[in-house]
């Protein structure tokens, strides 16, 4: 990341910018539309909600300012608030989007393919964090050969390897963003592997309780409190999101779950090496190279536990006051989600490298697991709801045991009774066969990475 400051400020002063377009204004994408405007060198020119009016409201509610955004819904309508509704004509809106990008308006659309395909743009950041409309935003993307900066993990852990390999052919950028937990534990595993450390374990701090069975009613008082919304805060308490993150950390490093579903360990900061250390060393792994997840004070932070076969190195480690070993602690004390994300959009216009992607396939899965007893006939209801939770796995376990993804299953129908705890497979679902993220899927399942 280094020099790209400079590289930021030098555009600018040359009267250029990165012209960045957000899909999704909920917390992270308004966060982050808001923080843009701020930076030299960039510039938001669209944004994408599945409400148009509704992505105006909250854009003006953060500084956007009203007389300056350009709405257009489903591509056939461009208003603003002070003047009627224009009905484009066939062919004619990209020189009037284009008119009104260069006169300093911010498109704000509900519709995916008109935003990937202005001319203009030149990365485009999915903020969303649902399956399906990351497959369609990273597929409209690509295709219309826009870098693609994305927070969606979800979708990455599910089809990542196939979006990673389309923007190769493209020539483009496929990359999760910098400011989550995979990327800024992978700058440390970046950092170990660079140096020729053993590399025992890597990851992230829960900070908040662990409790499968959590949904959006029994965590609706706590979510309000958090100002976040149920269904997200139930992804992170039920332990799905640590499960995609360290899922996505492990298919772009080759660290592998120790056992499904990760220890999750409860632990200070202090504890870290001890614990995640192999069991003939005092600790809980039964290998190294391992992700995990801890609960206690780590939080926010993320973490690395590593050794070296060099006497000399463990030595300098001790006079550095890191500990007698056998084990040593690299720890980065936060991370700071979308703040940390236009680094990522800087990455790759600048330098065209990402930030964090898988390397050769996937190497980890998240499973689906039933929330409660449920029964044949039942619609799933994915991520962060009432009927599943995700488990890390090893990709080629999962695939023998032909067990469901979990970011495929929502509107999945079940054909099978499922008990509360019991992992569900593809012969259990009907599978919802219209889903972009589903034949997406089958695509990467057939290519040999």
């Amino acid at each position: 990341m280094l020099g790209l400051n400079k590289k930021l400020k030098d555009l600018q002063a040359r009267g250029g910018s990165i012209k960045v377009a957000i899909v999704g204004v909920g917390q992270m994408g308004s966060s982050m539309a808001v923080h843009l405007k701020t930076l030299a060198g960039m510039d938001v020119v669209a944004v994408a909600n599945r409400n148009v009016n509704s992505a105006a409201k909250i854009l003006k509610s953060i500084g956007f300012d009203a007389e300056n955004m350009a709405l257009i819904e489903s591509g056939i309508k461009i208003s603003s608030e002070n003047r009627d509704s224009e009905i484009i004509k066939a062919g004619s809106a990209a020189k009037l989007i284009s008119r009104a990008i260069a006169s300093g308006k911010t498109i704000v659309t509900n519709d995916i393919g008109i935003l990937t395909g202005i001319e203009e743009v030149d990365v485009v950041v999915d903020a969303t964090g649902k399956t399906e409309a990351g497959a369609q935003i990273a597929f409209s993307a690509i295709n219309n050969k826009k870098h693609m900066v994305t927070f969606n993990v979800e979708a990455d852990t599910t089809i990542g390897p196939l979006l990673k390999k389309m923007a190769d052919n493209a020539g483009i950028v496929y990359t999760l963003a910098a400011g989550d937990e995979p990327a800024a534990a992978k700058e440390l595993f970046d950092m170990a592997d660079a140096l020729g450390l053993e590399v025992i374990a890597a990851g992230k701090g829960k900070n908040n309780p662990l409790d499968k069975g959590a949904n959006p009613d029994t965590l609706a008082e706590y979510a309000a409190r958090k100002g976040a919304s149920a269904r997200m805060m139930t992804s992170f308490v039920d332990g799905t999101k640590s499960m995609f993150e360290m899922a996505c950390l492990s298919n772009a490093t080759g660290l592998v779950p120790d056992v499904r579903g990760m220890h999750g360990a409860r632990v200070n900061v202090s504890e870290l090496a001890g614990q995640y250390s192999l069991k003939e060393d005092g600790g809980i792994l039964s290998r190294k190279g391992v992700v995990e997840f801890a609960i206690g004070d780590v939080a926010p932070g993320v973490f690395l536990i590593y050794t070296s076969h060099l006497k000399i190195i463990r030595d300098e480690l001790k006079y550095l006051l890191f500990g007698d070993g056998p084990n040593y602690l690299l720890y980065r004390p936060y991370h700071l989600t979308s703040i940390e994300a236009p680094l990522s959009v800087a990455r790759a216009y600048f330098l065209r490298e990402p930030t964090i992607v898988p390397i050769a396939g996937l190497i980890s899965e998240v499973v689906a697991y039933g929330k409660k007893d449920l029964k044949a006939g039942e619609l799933l209801d994915g991520i962060g709801a009432y009927t599943t939770y995700g488990m890390i796995e090893h990709y080629e376990i999962a695939k023998e045991e032909n067990l469901l993804p979990l970011g495929l299953s929502e509107g999945c129908r079940l054909k099978n009774d499922i008990r509360r705890g019991q992992p569900i497979t593809y012969d259990d679902v009907e599978l919802v066969e219209s889903s972009t993220i589903l034949q997406l899927r089958r695509l990467q399942d057939s290519i040999i990475f």
